[in-house]
């Protein structure tokens, strides 16, 4: 897996929302982005079946989060993560999607930082699902392995930019070199952000226009933007 790109887009969806907390609330970042949210039950049987033919428990379309209230939360979380998956890493492919949310939720070097050595301490830190939390779990084995056996033992430069929005160093230096250390750290985030959108209008637009596959255009055309609900 390359990390380094996988981790690049994941701080820089860090920035855009402002995340330094978890477990992280996928809704709130909905929400943020000015979206609706829909559930399938307030919807039309054809919508509602448009819906549930590309997620059973959420999909994000067209400025709207359409979801199955019923569904386990963690698992609709785990979904809406999937769906900013697509836009952040720019793919089609669902597998990328996926790698995308499972670190996206639960980074692995902040795995490694809040001690989680089990599936339940990662459940209860960062808000998986158990069955997600164990492939996190040995995904985790997996990343830190490969860094104890690298040329530079070292995590990508993007993650320990994560590493220090939730464990920022502060024991050694003085209050002032603290403060001018975080100004570069922002403004290099800032820097990266003007260089891939140009405000949140793009990203907006660009996730609109993201996934135009067959399915999603079918489903647009016949059932998700008619007159009736």
């Amino acid at each position: 897996m390359d990390y380094q790109s996988l981790y690049d887009s994941i701080l820089y969806a860090y920035t855009f929302f402002g995340i330094d907390s978890f477990p992280v609330d996928c809704f709130e970042l909905v929400r943020k982005c000015g979206f609706r949210t829909v559930k399938y039950t307030d919807l039309s049987d054809k919508k509602r079946i448009a819906c549930r033919t590309l997620s059973e428990d959420a999909c994000l379309l067209d400025g709207t989060l359409f979801y199955e209230a019923k569904a386990h939360s963690r698992r609709i979380q785990f979904t809406i993560a999937h769906e900013f998956g697509h836009v952040f890493l720019k793919t089609d492919n669902e597998d990328k999607a996926d790698e995308f949310a499972s670190h996206f939720l639960a980074p692995r070097i902040l795995i490694h930082k809040y001690k989680c050595h089990d599936a339940i301490q990662i459940h209860d830190t960062f808000g998986l699902s158990y069955q997600a939390s164990n492939r996190a779990l040995m995904s985790y084995k997996e990343w830190f392995r490969n860094i104890s056996y690298s040329a530079t033992r070292k995590p990508t430069e993007p993650e320990l930019e994560l590493e220090q929005i939730f464990f920022p160093e502060q024991e050694e230096a003085p209050a002032i070199m603290v403060e001018k250390q975080m100004k570069s750290v922002k403004s290099r985030r800032r820097q990266r952000l003007r260089r891939e959108l140009d405000e949140r209008s793009s990203f907006m637009e660009y996730l609109r226009n993201q996934r135009e596959n067959y399915d999603f255009e079918l489903a647009e055309r016949q059932y998700l933007y008619g007159n009736d609900l």
